[in-house]
């Protein structure tokens, strides 16, 4: 149902213009697409604006975060008696042109309250216009110089003030209210004219009372009667609260950086995570903040921790003290940016600081996690379609089977049978193919059909089929207003296509607050169908109130710990007063199904998706499933190649599991639709992470040759002459690798020469091994013949370039002959010398020596 005011149809246009404006280039191995321009946005049509000619207004604060009858927490209006909440925005203004602006004015405005919890996102692409109610313009600055800022503060009361005649926000009943701060000013020398805007979001969940007239005493008015209307049910409430990195360890070739495993970086961002004030820490003690407080006993109940197990296991390799680098791609180092450990300076040191975060973060995380509910996700938010496509075993199993290691590093077994992908979203193949048979996919609802075709509202989809899957959906407008907030703003796959934006237009404070009133709408919603009435038409809110809120923010969640207090406090609030009831993950898992005979669709929302597109698609035959698949096959060979029967290979996993954790990170789904309008790839959705996970592959592939190349044959010279028809031919056999390897030396020769077959081998760690290969010639006279070694491993994959011996034989009898008279004449001048020593008879060469 579309109740959007006309300011937004504006924005229908908007890719054509745009794409004509910015340069489009292929994806892979060029420039990053410019910022868009204020004449590009002005043509486009944006709402909110990107980029504006000359101010840009923030909101900063909003108080009361939520307003709730006369205890709203705000300040109280001057001039009453009875005290009307007031409504505070308060932010900055930023001169960005280029000519000082005079007369600079803001007020405040209110939008039409949204008509259920599916619509609350709508207003945020509401051109100025469409919010009708309007306080009075204030002055923030008599001139702004350009590149100056200055902050300014409106307010307004909530509800008509007896006797005041200054404008209010007629907040009467319950609802999500739209904000618009609305900034004005004239440019030196031009006209006044409407500068920027910014939009949040207020929920009200019980509008304050009314003021009593002036000179009117309460108990002359009386009190009201009670309504027979009965208390609305408990909203369910369940939230996921994501532990995830972006993806930042890297594959090594094994011994790169000395024969000890290491944890390698391309950047310091998870170190940075770990520390004291760093984001994960943040979220595991905001988490263990709101558990402590009036609700958190059923906060924690309704809590399960969503952990990445490639986040976990990079964490603990830590902890337990191995060496950390960052390789940026030109050498690695240590995180303090010292010495190159692949150089001359030897191998590795343990950082002590990154060990000691990490040690203490997983004690805090174990804490929290105890006794509680968790579940693993995708490991490196991995692109579960992309696996699927790829159909690797060893992939699927890195990306999916992590709950042994979650367990051993966590002591807390997580919930079995759960996929939860990272974009929201997953193909009908996918879940066939990688979810356990009964087991359940978490999904946002638009990725779910009924029978019939359409989107069912939120709830529990069983699958048609026969494995006898499900699907637990969450709700479109909660999953993308949590995914909007923090630094890395995302508009997500499952996300309506008319409410997407450029996010970054609006402060991390007001997306939090959009957030908030997205979690709260269905507490709304309850309470308004309840006072409806029998009969009464109660639009789309009751299903949604029904199923109650499951909260799933995306996975690598960039909220600092403030922000996440903050939400979890809200949600500890509903609880403690009844409003919400706590659901476990559990319970939902296990709930009855909701809609019978449903099914996966392959399009959740039917809009262009930036976040599909392959870096590689202009490649032919290289795209990204096959260079996987390439990198893939190469690390099995890695494998193969282990002599496990070899106590010093007990690492040889530690250098190698990076390989295929790197093919999942290479297409992880953090960030993909970041950035940009969300819709068009030619305003840069997405880019950064295209080209992060475009290089990470094409590395990989990298990584995965020279560490092939480090097992190699060697040859003592191009010509080897044979002394005898059964000397034996020199070989050498290099491993460069830390780990000891078998190998297979196949040898292909004339006919005329017998080379016995040298078959599988083992090299030791970081040496060699000569080989004597018995050979027997039949051929006669002086003949030169190419005999061919090659390595291979035990799967049969070559390993090095073959080696060509050239090998001299034949002509014995000649020089066999040659050798018998040159004994024979060595033998007639010794005896002479002998004799001639026997009779006194001095050698002319012994001439100065006695007898």
């Amino acid at each position: 149902m579309n109740r959007r005011p006309g300011g937004r149809l504006l924005r229908a246009v908007v890719p054509v213009s745009l794409c004509a404006a910015l340069a489009s280039a292929p994806l892979w191995g060029v420039p990053p697409v410019r910022a868009v321009t204020p004449e590009q946005a002005i043509d486009a049509g944006y709402i909110p604006n990107p980029a504006p000619a000359l101010a840009r207004i923030t909101i900063d604060d909003v108080t009361p975060r939520v307003l709730d009858g006369a205890g709203a927490g705000g300040q109280v209006a001057v001039g009453t008696v009875a005290g009307v909440p007031t409504v505070t925005v308060s932010g900055t203004i930023i001169n960005v042109g280029d000519v000082p602006l005079e007369s600079v004015d803001v007020r405040l405005q209110r939008g039409p309250r949204a008509p259920d919890a599916e619509s609350v996102r709508e207003p945020l692409v509401w051109s100025e216009p469409s919010f009708p109610v309007q306080g009075e313009f204030l002055r923030a600055a008599v001139t702004l110089a350009p590149g100056e800022s200055v902050p300014y503060r409106v307010s307004m009361p909530a509800r008509e003030i007896p006797g005041n005649p200054g404008p209010d926000l007629q907040l009467t009943e319950p609802g999500v209210y739209p904000l618009l701060v609305n900034v004005n000013g004239t440019p030196e020398g031009g006209s006044p004219a409407r500068l920027d805007d910014a939009r949040t979001l207020l929920p009200v969940l019980e509008a304050p009372p009314p003021a009593p007239l002036p000179g009117v005493d309460d108990d002359e008015v009386g009190a009201a009667a009670p309504a027979d209307v009965p208390d609305p049910a408990p909203v369910p409430l369940t939230v996921l609260w994501p532990l995830a990195a972006s993806p930042s360890r890297i594959a090594l070739v094994p011994g790169e950086a000395g024969p000890e495993p290491v944890v390698a970086l391309t950047d310091g961002s998870l170190l940075r995570d770990l520390s004291e004030d760093g984001r994960l820490s943040g979220l595991v003690r905001a988490a263990s903040t709101a558990f402590d407080a009036p609700g958190g006993g059923d906060l924690r109940r309704a809590t399960c921790l969503a952990v990445d197990p490639d986040l976990l296991g990079t964490v603990a390799e830590i902890a337990e003290g191995r060496a950390v680098v960052i390789d940026e791609g030109n050498g690695s180092r240590d995180p303090g940016g010292g010495y190159p450990v692949d150089g001359e300076d030897g191998s590795a040191t343990v950082d002590e600081a990154a060990a000691g975060d990490a040690s203490r973060w997983l004690d805090e995380l174990r804490a929290l996690a105890e006794g509680g509910c968790v579940v693993t996700l995708p490991a490196a938010q991995a692109d579960l379609d992309m696996v699927s496509a790829v159909g690797s075993t060893a992939l699927t199993s890195a990306a999916l089977d992590r709950s042994d290691s979650v367990e051993r590093i966590l002591d807390v077994a997580p919930v079995p049978d759960v996929l939860i992908p990272a974009s929201g979203t997953l193909a009908p193949g996918t879940a066939q193919g990688l979810a356990a048979a009964g087991g359940t996919a978490v999904v946002a609802a638009p990725s779910t059909r009924t029978d019939t075709g359409l989107v069912p509202p939120t709830g529990v989809v069983g699958l048609a089929g026969p494995d006898g899957g499900r699907a637990l959906t969450y709700s479109a407008t909660v999953g993308a207003s949590l995914a909007a907030t923090g630094e890395m703003p995302e508009n997500p796959r499952y996300s309506d296509p008319a409410t997407r934006y450029w996010l970054a237009v609006d402060s991390p404070v007001a997306r939090l607050q959009d957030a908030r009133a997205a979690l709260l709408a269905p507490v709304i919603d309850a309470a308004t169908d309840s006072t409806a009435g029998d009969g009464a038409d109660v639009g789309d809110g009751a299903a949604v109130a029904g199923q109650g809120v499951l909260a799933v923010p995306p996975q690598v969640w960039d909220v600092d710990e403030e922000s996440a207090n903050s939400l979890l406090e809200t949600l500890g609030d509903q609880l403690s007063t009844g409003r919400m009831r706590a659901v476990p993950l559990t319970e939902r898992l296990t709930g009855p199904v909701t809609i019978p005979e449903g099914s996966l669709a392959e399009d959740p929302t039917g809009a262009a998706d930036p976040g599909l597109t392959d870096p590689f698609a202009d490649d032919p035959g290289r795209d990204t499933v096959r260079r996987l698949a390439g990198a893939l096959s190469g690390t099995a060979t890695l494998r193969s190649l282990v002599d496990t029967s070899d106590p010093t290979s007990a690492d040889a996993s530690a250098h190698l599991d990076p390989l295929v954790g790197d093919a999942l990170r290479a297409i992880s789904e953090t960030g993909r639709r970041a950035g940009g309008d969300g819709l068009t790839l030619e305003t840069g959705t997405g880019a950064a992470a295209r080209d992060r996970g475009a290089t990470r592959l094409t590395r990989l592939g990298e990584t995965v040759t020279a560490s092939l190349a480090r097992v190699d044959l060697l040859t003592p010279g191009s010509v080897f002459t044979m002394a005898s028809p059964n000397s034996p031919l020199m070989l050498v056999t290099r491993n460069a690798l830390p780990f000891p390897v078998r190998v297979d030396v196949t040898v292909t020769a004339p006919e005329d020469i017998t080379v016995d077959p040298v078959g599988l081998i083992q090299i030791p760690a970081a040496g060699s091994r000569t080989l004597q290969v018995p050979t027997q010639s039949d051929s006669e006279g002086g003949v030169r013949h190419t005999v061919v070694f090659s390595l291979h491993g035990p799967d049969g994959t070559r390993l090095s370039d073959p080696v060509e011996l050239s090998v001299q034989s034949g002509g014995y009898p000649v020089a066999q002959g040659f050798a018998i008279a040159a004994a024979a004449l060595a033998l007639v001048l010794g005896g002479r010398r002998y004799l001639r020593y026997r009779r006194g008879i001095l050698d002319p060469a012994d001439e100065g020596h006695r007898p």
